[in-house]
C-alpha cells in the first residue's frame, strides 16, 4: 500500500523537492504534534508557538494553514491537521447549501486559500456514508479519506462533514498509521481508526448506526458494513425495534373508555378549529 499510495498520490511539481520544505513552519508544528513525531520537526520550525494562535491578519495562503481557535480547544488540532491534508480537494468534500432569509445562498463549508506547494499529496477517498435523513434534503453525510504525509511518512485518516454542526468543524483527523509491507495491514489500520471514531460517537450518545453507504472508494462496499455491525450489532437494533413495537401495542390496549374520551376530545378540537 505504501509504495502505491506514495507514487500515485503525490504530484511533484518541481525538481528537486525537499519534502520537509513542502510545509510551512506552523504546519510542521501542527503535524509533528498530532503525529507525535517531535524529532522530525525541522529546526527552522521549532520556534513556532501554537498557543499564540490564531493571530489576527494571518494569511494561510502565505504563512500556512494554522489553528482557527485556541489549539487546546476540542478538535482544533484535529481540524488543523485535516485541513492541511484535505486542502487540495476541499471543493470535492461534502457541502451543505441553502438560502437564508434574504434569499441569498448560504453554505455549510467554508473554502479557504492554502499555500502553493512544490509537491502535493492528494487524498484518496475511502468511502462515504449518510448518518441519517432527517427530512427532505436534510442528510448527514460523512466522507473518509487517507492522505500520505510527506517527510513524516505517515498515512492520515480524516472524516469530513458538510457543515460544522457535527464535530465543531467540517473536517477532523481521526488518526494515523505508518506504512506496512504486510498484506492487509493498511485496511486493518484504517478499520481500527474509523471504528474507534464510531465507537467514540456510540459512547457519547450515537445509539443508532449510520443509515446508508453513499460513496464507494478504495475500501470497497463490504468492509464499512462489517465495521458498522461490530459497533451497532443488527440484533441489538432489532431488539430495540421489537421493544418499541411492544410499547405501541400496550398503548393500544388501554381502557376503551379512555380511548373514546380521547377521540371525543379530538373531535371537539376539530370542531373548535372549524
Amino acid at each position: 500500500m505504501s509504495k502505491r499510495f506514495s507514487s500515485e498520490s503525490i504530484l511533484v511539481k518541481r525538481e528537486p523537492v525537499d519534502f520537509a520544505r513542502i510545509f510551512k513552519p506552523v504546519e510542521h508544528a501542527v503535524l509533528a504534534r498530532f503525529l507525535r513525531r517531535p524529532k522530525l520537526l525541522p529546526e527552522w520550525a521549532a520556534e513556532v508557538d501554537l498557543n499564540e494562535l490564531p493571530s489576527e491578519g494571518w494569511d494561510e495562503s502565505a504563512q500556512g494553514i494554522a489553528p482557527l481557535k485556541p489549539i487546546n480547544d476540542p478538535n482544533v488540532l484535529e481540524n488543523t491537521v485535516a485541513r492541511i491534508a484535505l486542502a487540495p480537494i476541499q471543493q470535492r468534500l461534502p457541502q451543505w447549501a441553502g438560502f437564508n432569509l434574504s434569499s441569498k445562498p448560504a453554505f455549510g463549508r467554508t473554502l479557504r486559500a492554502f499555500p502553493l506547494r512544490k509537491a502535493t499529496s492528494l487524498p484518496l477517498l475511502l468511502f462515504g456514508i449518510n448518518w441519517a435523513t432527517s427530512g427532505p434534503g436534510l442528510d448527514w453525510p460523512e466522507q473518509y479519506h487517507v492522505t500520505w504525509i510527506p517527510h513524516y511518512n505517515e498515512y492520515l485518516v480524516t472524516a469530513s462533514s458538510d457543515s460544522t454542526g457535527v464535530h465543531g468543524f467540517e473536517d477532523i483527523a481521526l488518526g494515523s498509521f505508518a506504512p506496512s509491507s504486510k498484506r492487509g495491514a493498511d485496511k486493518r489500520s484504517i478499520g481500527d481508526i474509523i471504528s474507534g471514531h464510531w465507537h467514540h460517537l456510540y459512547w457519547h450518545g450515537q445509539e443508532t448506526a449510520w443509515e446508508s453507504l453513499w460513496r464507494c472508494g478504495a475500501i470497497g462496499h463490504k468492509l464499512p458494513f462489517k465495521w458498522r455491525d461490530e459497533i451497532w450489532p443488527p440484533e441489538a437494533e432489532e431488539s430495540e425495534e421489537a421493544q418499541e413495537s411492544e410499547e405501541v401495542e400496550e398503548s393500544e390496549e388501554e381502557d376503551p373508555v379512555d380511548q373514546n374520551a380521547e377521540s371525543m376530545d379530538r373531535e371537539e378540537d376539530r370542531q373548535c378549529d372549524g
